[in-house]
């Protein structure tokens, strides 16, 4: 496929490296999808092949800041199990990359290397219960009181809640500022007075989501990331690396689909002849695979462009397309699947629906394919003149 072309040779190996680790790891997929179980007696083995480390400094445990290695290791890892790659992503490309990007050299120290072994497990606490995609104006609220500032508010849809050491959340500092005044920090789960409710879903079931309450926590202001403020600043330019990051769960999902409806188009017999042979599967198969190759260039190119103009406002539309277009071509391939495979395909014991309940996730979580639209239409309304 052209799209390998696009790959370095360390995306290659670490592709081939988390292709061996599912492969041997990953025998009750379905099993933990059924039971919502998440097996974080895992968490130590990944980390011991670097995958608890993407996008975190290598002097620290990670493997660097590096986009593409990222999306590789969430594209090989939703073949298997998008919902282990999920909880993955949000743990290091979203929770510790916040750390990594905006920490301070003492705060990275203390956290980053066990983040980076798994000997943590990381969480972003962004929505809440009426804050979605205007994310940039949260009611929970952080009042500082000497070296503490004081968080009160609840936070909702959280990945790896329920099993969380740290949190990084957003809350409003000055509720009389015009821009609304908001800050990120370091949360510990032993700070105290943080209750997590775990939330059922139809989809990323493997993937533990919860609800989370603070009830005057004290947090020391040494964790506060950045200045007083910095908050809307740190959200912002950590959501290209979420797109582009989380986008290779959708390619995983569309290339699952396509090995599984393929195996079992040419092995299905009707009418005397695999059902491959016939112009409506092979209509359907093509769709998938161009979808795949189109989707996968599209999101290589963006993460090598994204590595070498890191912070690029440029990036920011382009980013929204990939998000968009991926989330929903994995949505139909995972659909088109389930059609090839018929009952088969229905029933809860084969791949494709869990990729279709899984894939739907990302038209919402990340941006919603609406929000994505609308950065994308404001991209093109202020800059128009450079196409």
């Amino acid at each position: 496929m052209i799209s390998k072309n696009l790959l370095t040779d360390e995306a290659k190996n670490i592709m081939e490296s988390v292709n061996t680790f599912c492969e041997k790891e990953f025998k009750d997929t379905l099993k933990w999808d059924a039971e919502q179980y998440m097996p974080y007696d895992l968490w130590g083995k990944m980390g011991e092949i670097g995958l608890t480390g993407i996008m975190l400094d290598s002097d620290l445990g990670g493997l660097g800041d590096d986009l593409l290695l990222a999306a590789v290791v969430m594209e090989e890892m939703a073949v298997y199990s998008p919902a282990i790659g999920m909880t993955l992503g949000a743990h290091t490309i979203l929770a510790g990359n916040v750390i990594n990007r905006a920490g301070n050299k003492t705060q990275k120290e203390k956290y980053i290397p066990d983040i980076a072994a798994g000997k943590k497990i990381a969480s972003i606490c962004l929505t809440e219960p009426e804050v979605g995609s205007d994310a940039a104006h949260p009611k929970t609220k952080a009042v500082k009181k000497g070296d503490y500032y004081v968080i009160n508010g609840t936070k909702t849809f959280i990945t790896n809640a329920p099993h969380a050491d740290i949190f990084v959340v957003y809350a409003t500092t000055d509720e009389t500022s015009e821009k609304r005044n908001v800050s990120a920090f370091i949360v510990e789960k032993d700070f105290g007075n943080i209750t997590v409710n775990k939330l059922n879903k139809m989809g990323m079931r493997a993937s533990p989501t919860g609800e989370v309450f603070f009830d005057n926590v004290e947090v020391p202001v040494e964790n506060r990331l950045g200045e007083e403020g910095d908050g809307v600043y740190i959200m912002m330019s950590g959501l290209d690396v979420e797109r582009i990051g989380l986008s290779g769960e959708n390619i995983g999902m569309m290339k699952g689909s396509l090995k599984e409806a393929s195996d079992y188009a040419a092995l299905r017999i009707q009418f005397g002849k695999p059902i491959i042979k016939y112009q409506f599967i092979k209509d359907k198969l093509s769709y998938m695979f161009t979808q795949l190759e189109l989707n996968r260039c599209y999101l290589y190119s963006l993460a090598n462009e994204w590595n070498k103009n890191k912070g690029s406002r440029a990036l920011r539309a382009p980013t929204a397309a990939v998000k968009l277009q991926s989330s929903e071509a994995a949505v139909k391939c995972a659909e088109e699947a389930i059609q090839i495979m018929g009952g088969t395909g229905y029933m809860e014991d084969t791949m494709p629906q869990m990729y279709w309940r899984d894939a739907k996730l990302y038209t919402i979580g990340a941006g919603t394919s609406e929000i994505m639209k609308l950065i994308i239409s404001n991209d093109i309304e202020n800059r128009y003149t450079t196409f």
